[in-house]
């Protein structure tokens, strides 16, 4: 998933320098993710443009100008798979950190996850 790894930087650099969106290739894999992010709250829209090819990306910033994230570490899928069980998903979910998924059922966050009692293969981490 370099393409992930590539928006996820593109996302961080954005929110690094207060831009407001980000211009980004459509992929499924990519349109899922962005799903995920817009609903939990982390982008504050995706829109298709130049007939579906491209997706523009509406960061999310609160009142005083500070960003829904600080922080999105992908973890490589060539090298090491993170395959997390239920339980130990539900144990990770402890603290502050939000994580994304893969699981048989679409990329989903911990918390959905957790409510549907799967455990999935590990993305990335939110801050």
């Amino acid at each position: 998933m370099s393409s992930l790894s590539n928006l996820t930087s593109q996302m961080k650099n954005a929110v690094k320098s207060n831009q407001k969106f980000v211009y980004f290739p459509k992929t499924s894999s990519t349109s899922n993710f962005l799903k995920v992010l817009f609903f939990e709250g982390f982008v504050s829209g995706v829109v298709e443009i130049r007939s579906g090819k491209i997706l523009k990306i509406i960061l999310k910033y609160d009142s005083s100008g500070s960003p829904a994230f600080k922080e999105i570490k992908v973890f490589p899928a060539s090298n090491r798979k993170f395959d997390l069980s239920y339980p130990q998903v539900v144990k990770a979910s402890g603290g502050f950190m939000n994580f994304v998924l893969t699981t048989n059922a679409g990329i989903l966050t911990n918390n959905t996850c957790i409510k549907r009692k799967i455990g999935g293969n590990l993305l990335c981490s939110i801050i």
